[in-house]
């Protein structure tokens, strides 16, 4: 029997994902499991040092299933030569995500109406649990409440030497490079000059300035809380509904909740606190950190979010997205909520009528009229 097999093994969860996602996709005529993780299926509710490595399996890679009557193989965990996860590598479906940039913005899905609109969902019994998700997202980021955002968008416990251990195990790239020896430890900015004045936190000490010892120690601890706060988001966008597991790289980003340029960084004691906190790091799949980078305001994105909805639904023409090439120049300006609501509403106005009536609604949206 296949369980007999299975048992006894730290991949007995990640194979048995596997056959089920094989299952599924045979008797729904559709690939869509196989392709995806999802957070309930790979995270138990406290990630330990006990089930760290089933934890780290199920997210892994396998090799195809096939089910033939009583006969069922493959499933394997595909591991690097070290037996490491190479998190590029983790079964990802951006398809899964909900579209939160201002041009595809819906508020006709209920887990994204349950998010722009918190106060129009009871919970039912039965209900998803992904519309309660999305409600305590949409509640938090609409009265900018940093601490509650992050609470929504972490489901997960996970003890630190867990996080560490499972940091050590992950890798990235065709060569397997360890997280602690590639640029995912200084993802934010930290080290680079357009951020030279990121502090270590709890100090006056730019990182920049640091020496090399303090520096390399400073990392270490970084790569452990980063893949920290991605394991307690359950691998998950934290901003988005949906529960697909998307790794850190080109689908998923790390993001300051809060602004630098706000921060104790920049402008000293009158800061909120330190940029690079842990508590300040988040993982937004790269649909909504495009949207975060017009502006760092949780509560100004869910603004901007409700607007487009708004204008979607009136056939009014939204702005451009972004590109990587001006998200990345230096010479971007950062917008305030107000400038990105006034630029979404009148950017690409076809007429006066219309940008007048965005504009209106914006200033309803702003001042909890709608």
């Amino acid at each position: 029997m296949l369980s007999r097999r299975m048992a006894g093994s730290a991949d007995y969860k990640g194979r048995l994902n596997a056959v089920a996602s094989q299952l599924l996709d045979d008797l729904k005529g559709t690939d869509r499991y196989s392709k995806s993780r999802f957070v309930d299926e790979v995270f138990p509710e406290r990630v330990t040092l006990d089930n760290a490595d089933e934890t780290l399996r199920a997210l892994a890679p396998r090799t195809p299933v096939s089910i033939q009557g009583n006969q069922v193989t493959g499933g394997e965990a595909i591991l690097d030569p070290k037996g490491r996860v190479n998190m590029d590598q983790i079964p990802s479906n951006p398809a899964e995500l909900y579209h939160t940039a201002p041009d595809a913005v819906n508020s006709n899905e209920p887990a994204m109406n349950a998010l722009l609109n918190p106060d129009s969902y009871t919970k039912k019994q039965g209900d998803n649990p992904k519309l309660a998700r999305a409600q305590a997202i949409g509640k938090a980021m609409a009265s900018n409440d940093t601490v509650a955002y992050k609470k929504a968008g972490m489901p997960i416990q996970v003890d630190d030497e867990a996080a560490a251990y499972i940091a050590g195990q992950l890798v990235r790239g065709k060569g397997n490079t360890p997280l602690r020896s590639n640029g995912f430890v200084k993802s934010g900015g930290v080290g680079t000059e357009a951020r030279e004045q990121i502090l270590i936190p709890g100090t006056d000490t730019r990182f920049v300035d640091a020496d090399k010892a303090t520096q390399g120690a400073y990392l270490d601890d970084r790569r452990n809380a980063l893949v920290g706060q991605w394991l307690r988001q359950g691998g998950a966008s934290i901003a988005n509904p949906s529960t697909t597991i998307v790794p850190p790289g080109a689908l998923s980003h790390m993001d300051h909740v809060q602004s630098l340029s706000s921060s104790r960084d920049t402008i000293g004691d009158k800061g909120w606190g330190y940029s690079d906190a842990d508590e300040n790091y988040s993982y937004l799949d790269a649909e909504a950190n495009v949207h975060s980078k017009l502006n760092y305001d949780i509560q100004g994105q869910h603004q901007l979010m409700k607007l487009a909805d708004f204008m979607r639904q009136n056939n009014m023409p939204a702005p451009a997205r972004l590109s990587q090439t001006e998200l990345k120049s230096k010479d971007r300006k950062r917008l305030t909520s107000e400038e990105a609501l006034v630029r979404l509403a009148t950017d690409k106005a076809t007429d006066i009528k219309s940008g007048g009536e965005a504009l209106l609604q914006a200033l309803q949206i702003v001042n909890g009229i709608r």
